[in-house]
């Protein structure tokens, strides 16, 4: 049970790569279908959790929609592998985790800091709530990916940390 439930943890940034993955997908079917009411609830629903590591993903120059789909996919794949068999891939692991983290932390980020206001004349803690324009701190699809990758980066130090003890 113990070995199920760490694997279930370090499946989380797999989940986020697909997550991203289907975010691009959902792209490609608007651009094919750009009146298909599922393509656009698919595209909306994942767009605040999803928005800024694409975008960043999109930008690298070379990279074009069909090969950041490619490269999703097969991170979340070599994720399913890294999660089944761990005492094989210590280091790859650890940075396919921590990549998955710092994908969802800036969204994350991103969308607490969008605010309009007057925040240059006023003290942050004064200020009178949070304009933000991509409601991720209320989105469980975000909570949950950053959760669950969180949970997964804790697994691989937790690990590291043993394998140093024993050592």
């Amino acid at each position: 049970m113990r070995i199920a439930i760490f694997t279930m943890m370090r499946l989380g940034p797999s989940l986020a790569y697909a997550t991203a993955s289907i975010f691009v997908l959902s792209m490609l079917l608007l651009e094919s279908y750009p009146s298909s009411a599922s393509a656009w609830w698919l595209h909306m629903t994942i767009l605040p959790v999803m928005r800024e590591p694409i975008y960043l993903l999109l930008a690298v120059p070379g990279i074009g929609i069909w090969s950041a789909m490619a490269l999703l996919t097969l991170a979340s794949i070599f994720g399913i592998r890294v999660a089944l068999q761990p005492q094989r891939y210590h280091r790859s692991g650890f940075i396919h985790a921590h990549i998955a983290l710092i994908a969802t932390g800036l969204t994350m980020g991103r969308a607490a800091v969008a605010q309009a206001g007057l925040s240059d004349f006023t003290l942050p803690q004064f200020q009178r709530g949070d304009w933000s324009f991509l409601p991720l701190s209320y989105s469980t699809l975000g909570t949950f990916l950053f959760i669950s990758v969180f949970l997964a980066c804790i697994c691989c130090h937790v690990r590291i940390i043993k394998r140093t003890l024993s050592a």
